[in-house]
């Protein structure tokens, strides 16, 4: 039986489980309510794509999650693609590749693209294996790309999608046809955890099954990731969890020690749930990076 990473949380702020729950640091729901509040707000704002010409439920693999959808359609071939990749802690069975489609409509104002991609949960899968499929899902997402002339892509996820995007840097991203690698300019880490190891003395690990050794080698914090031309922005929230906050400083670190191009950004008044909410905002300051990031590439 898995743990909501999101709603059951309970116990003292030392108990390890509720350290690492971003609905403890919200200041504004009760930990119990946030993740129902969050699913409510971005459900209203999903009905807003609607009306976007769009390509859904195409699968990449056998899992009944195994799909992606790709909105703008309409747009011409040469647009810029961003594709993003939700998080749950690879377990939260009510965060969808559907959770966040409402980021493609200010996208598809821009005349960008946006392809969110979904992937099957543990513990029907394993961390390692999720890492694996989304890789195979990315691969015919930038042969689509290469075949209709796109301009750029641009890589984003959110928790635990910005732990699958980051290890996508270290081995896929280097391995890929040079007309596939020099498309990809940008991946944006939205409140990502980096070291997996102490989710294993945490209530998460159930569905998981990590132990030290296979936390470690899913984990972008002790990874070596090569020189790449992806300029990568590590995007914390301030009211998040405190390891997502101090993983996501130790990671940008991390990425310089390695010559990559990284910035840090702090983001105020902000939780892990709010930063998502907000991309429905064009004014919100990550909102405005993307747009300028994908439409001037």
């Amino acid at each position: 039986m898995s743990v909501n990473i999101y709603s059951d949380m309970s116990g003292p702020e030392t108990d390890p489980t509720t350290f690492y729950s971003p609905s403890a640091y919200s200041k504004r729901y009760p930990r119990d309510q946030i993740f129902e509040k969050h699913l409510e707000i971005v459900g209203k704002l999903n009905k807003e794509v609607q009306g976007i010409k769009s390509d859904l439920y195409k699968p990449y693999g056998k899992g009944k999650r195994e799909v992606y959808h790709i909105y703008g359609t309409d747009l011409v071939d040469s647009a810029p693609i961003f594709i993003f990749i939700h998080g749950g802690y690879w377990q939260e069975a009510q965060v969808t590749h559907d959770t966040y489609v409402f980021i493609a409509k200010n996208l598809h104002k821009q005349n960008v693209k946006t392809i969110l991609i979904g992937y099957e949960l543990c513990p029907a899968v394993t961390v390692e294996q999720i890492q694996k499929n989304v890789e195979g899902a990315l691969k015919i997402c930038l042969e689509y790309a290469k075949n209709l002339e796109s301009r750029s892509v641009h890589l984003a996820g959110h928790s635990a999608g910005g732990q699958l995007v980051a290890n996508l840097l270290e081995s896929f991203v280097p391995s890929l046809p040079e007309e596939e690698r020099k498309l990809i300019r940008t991946a944006f880490l939205l409140a990502g955890i980096y070291d997996i190891i102490p989710l294993t003395k945490t209530e998460y690990n159930e569905p998981l099954k990590l132990d030290e050794q296979s936390a470690k080698k899913v984990s972008p914090m002790f990874k070596k990731f090569p020189k790449c031309d992806v300029k990568v922005y590590v995007i914390v929230a301030e009211n998040d969890s405190p390891p997502f906050l101090t993983q996501g400083k130790q990671f940008h670190e991390h990425l310089i020690q390695q010559g990559l191009n990284s910035e840090h950004i702090l983001l105020k008044n902000i939780d892990h749930f709010d930063l998502m909410e907000n991309l429905d905002n064009e004014e919100f300051e990550i909102s405005k990076l993307i747009t300028k990031c994908v439409t001037e590439s």
